[in-house]
């Protein structure tokens, strides 16, 4: 049976015939009845990375296949914070190529978080557009506990600001309290200097080329530093857009991806071009998240296969100098269809 090939349970050692043209399929042990996650990408890549000199037993790929697909199908969650008017939402609908969150020019619209999880197939991403501080002291003392529990739980954290809003004390207030404990931890965070096409002098907003004119990109940057200094924050954590003009989009993809730990860059990534055009992710941001899904693939080879670490081990330095972006597509492309 040429479309078939043999896998071992990693429980019992019971040999099992599995179909190659099947994709991802749910596999339970007649012997032992342990169940697991395979699929025909997996092979194929155990077979791409033993040209280079990694033999990996068969008693443990089982195990390695199912913590990759727990990886590649983890649902990253995202958290769009700021004051009320600052465009969580249009950034929202920017970033991500759907109309996912409702929008409103004539009041606060988002009273509540408004968790949506992008789906396509078995993938997903969460984004937690969550309502925005300012409107009252009543409301602002509601959402601090909020604000206490997600927090927590995000992976990635957007706090936007209005482009010509000039006060920054109640962004400030909940920023001190709520949200730098967090960064000092290490939490992926940016703030979005959103509407920066109304940034004066607006009329010189090239909108045929969605681009600011040479002075009005002169105060969107020194808006830009003024903003940094005034949260205390390196410069590259500030990041200007318009997302109605869609201007500094690739920018934010690039930064929130150089960001965030290798496990979630190639996800991060994967979600964002399944939902939307290209474009908005950067050559740089795909080889970025191409090299860490390389990584991550030896980490958990080294993780699972305990007993095999040496061999592993000294087979690894070879690797080293093959990681060209040519290697790394050839491995990542059977996991994610863009690579």
């Amino acid at each position: 049976m040429t479309n078939t090939t043999i896998v071992t349970c990693v429980k019992c050692d019971q040999k099992l015939r599995i179909p190659l043209n099947r994709g991802n399929l749910s596999v339970t042990c007649p012997t032992c009845k342990d169940n697991w996650l395979w699929s025909s990408s997996s092979q194929n890549l155990f077979s791409t990375v033993e040209q280079y000199g990694i033999r990996i037993p068969p008693q443990y790929r089982a195990k390695i296949e199912q913590r990759l697909h727990e990886i590649r199908n983890y649902e990253p969650k995202v958290g769009i914070f700021g004051k009320t008017g600052a465009g969580k939402s249009s950034l929202c609908n920017a970033l991500f190529g759907k109309d996912i969150c409702q929008i409103s020019d004539i009041k606060a619209c988002t009273r509540h978080p408004q968790e949506v999880l992008i789906s396509i197939g078995s993938k997903g991403l969460k984004l937690i557009d969550v309502p925005g501080v300012g409107e009252n002291r009543y409301k602002d003392y509601k959402y601090e506990q909020l604000y206490k529990n997600l927090l927590p739980e995000l992976d990635l954290i957007f706090w936007v600001l209005k482009g010509d809003d000039r006060a920054f004390a109640p962004d400030e207030k909940f920023y001190k309290k709520m949200v730098r404990p967090y960064i000092k931890k290490g939490k992926p965070f940016f703030i979005v200097i959103n509407q920066i096409d109304k940034i004066e002098p607006f009329r010189e907003w090239d909108h045929q080329n969605r681009r600011p004119g040479k002075n009005q990109l002169k105060n969107i940057e020194e808006k830009r530093r003024n903003v940094a200094d005034f949260f205390k924050l390196p410069l590259a954590k500030v990041i200007p857009v318009s997302a109605n003009e869609r201007y500094g989009l690739v920018e934010l993809v690039d930064a929130m991806i150089y960001e965030l730990p290798k496990e979630k860059k190639a996800v991060m990534v994967d979600r964002i071009m399944i939902n939307h055009e290209p474009s908005i992710v950067s050559r740089r941001a795909r080889t970025q998240a191409k090299k860490a899904w390389l990584e991550i693939t030896l980490d958990v080879v080294k993780e699972v296969a305990k007993t095999a670490g040496i061999l592993i081990d000294t087979l690894a330095s070879p690797i080293r100098p093959i990681r060209t972006i040519r290697t790394i597509r050839k491995a990542a492309k059977l996991f994610f269809s863009w690579m």
